[in-house]
């Protein structure tokens, strides 16, 4: 029970969890927790194979004090790798940020990645060979959008449940959705957010009782992208298939691809 939460904001901005709601939602996802950003154009992750909740978890530190344009973050409930930073998303390579919610065949995918990037793997996940396939297809590709799309497809010739993620060369935030089954669970969500004088923004999930609050989103522009929607706002549901591309501009472009 992976969940992802993309944010691109057209000036840096902060993103801060609520630890008092998040430990309702916790238990179900104890496997491990992390967040990727962007620090002058240079990519950062920080990770812990731990629950967001535990007495050692750096969460509510970590969240009140990153601020990017792009942040990426994720909350992990494994199904096979044990927990363990390694783990954990997001995974990072060069000036990637990658986190996934489903699975897929790792040893297939494994079977077709190059030496160059069966080195780089460093933990046990089918995740994180899936994030190298990506990066592998769009370097063959040269191209993002045709690489993704080669990717997927291969994909999709083996058993897999959910091949949701996002992925960030730290200007573009690149969200995906794709199930053939639980597709209920398989959602992913987005938000447009304009400019406002407004009070900052806080949104809660139903789903998961999380608070999710950020004083630096009251005047800029953003797009949210969450596997489900948190807010009373006007959410567009991504389309099972479908690839949105948010852009530096935070302008958003949808490609279907599967």
């Amino acid at each position: 029970m992976c969940r992802l939460l993309g944010v691109v904001a057209n000036k840096p901005v902060d993103l801060q969890f609520s630890l008092q709601r998040f430990k309702e939602f916790s238990p179900s996802n104890p496997d491990g927790w992390g967040i990727g950003w962007y620090d002058n154009s240079s990519p950062r992750v920080f990770k812990q194979a731990i629950s967001a909740t535990d007495k050692q978890s750096q969460l509510s530190k970590l969240s009140a004090e990153v601020i990017s344009r792009v942040i990426i973050a994720h909350v992990r409930k494994g199904t096979g790798a044990p927990p363990s930073e390694a783990n954990s998303h997001p995974f990072q390579y060069r000036n990637w940020l990658f986190a996934h919610n489903g699975c897929v065949d790792r040893e297939y995918l494994l079977s077709f990645l190059m030496d160059k990037y069966k080195k780089e793997l460093k933990g046990e996940t089918d995740s994180e060979v899936y994030f190298y396939w990506i990066l592998q297809c769009i370097e063959e590709s040269n191209e993002v959008i045709k690489g993704i799309k080669k990717a997927v497809n291969k994909i999709i010739e083996r058993s897999h449940t959910g091949l949701n993620f996002l992925l960030s060369d730290g200007k573009c935030l690149y969200a995906f959705r794709y199930s053939r089954s639980s597709t209920d669970y398989y959602s992913l969500w987005l938000l447009k957010r304009e400019p406002s004088e407004s009070a900052p923004i806080k949104f809660e999930s139903e789903e998961t009782q999380t608070l999710l609050y950020s004083k630096r989103l009251k005047g800029e522009k953003a797009v949210l992208v969450c596997s489900k929607w948190l807010t009373k706002e006007k959410w567009e549901e991504i389309k099972i298939g479908s690839l949105v591309i948010i852009r530096p501009d935070v302008n958003t472009k949808e490609v279907r691809i599967l």
